[in-house]
């Protein structure tokens, strides 16, 4: 009696099903960590970008009020929004609560150290349970001298 087989069999399609659905998996998993990382490079470059502006901001209030800049050098970290404007001077002391898109918060350190200001600028933010920070640092001096 000859037996003719045409097709496929049970079992060679739920191995092929089952191959089909791991590498499906593996597919959407790596899609997924692509989208988080993509975020975070993003948010992370938006960050570098804020602290740098915050910086610039620290030279334009240098050459605003130079004497006011040395007292305010103290190691206290004053809020730096983003509407903040050089005449409005720090006042507030920096807390962390979003003040730039409702996303972010950035404080400015201040020291004093020989005639110099040290200053270091603080961006941060919260992202899935996690709080990323990211800082620029630099001096200033009275450069009109």
């Amino acid at each position: 009696m000859a037996r003719c087989s045409k097709g496929q069999s049970l079992v060679e399609m739920v191995v092929a099903v089952g191959a089909m659905s791991l590498l499906l998996v593996a597919l959407l998993s790596l899609m997924s960590l692509s989208l988080r990382n993509s975020r975070l490079a993003k948010d992370r470059s938006q960050a570098v970008a804020l602290a740098q502006e915050g910086v610039e901001l620290m030279r334009s209030y240098r050459d605003y009020d130079w004497s006011e800049l040395l007292v305010l050098a103290d190691g206290t970290n004053y809020n730096l929004p983003d509407n903040w404007v050089v005449e409005d001077g720090l006042a507030e002391v920096c807390a962390n609560e979003r003040q730039i898109n409702n996303f972010f918060w950035r404080c400015v350190e201040l020291t004093e150290n020989s005639g110099q200001v040290e200053i270091t600028v603080n961006v941060s933010w919260r992202e899935g349970g996690q709080e990323f920070t990211t800082n620029q640092t630099g001096q200033l001096t009275l450069w009109e001298r």
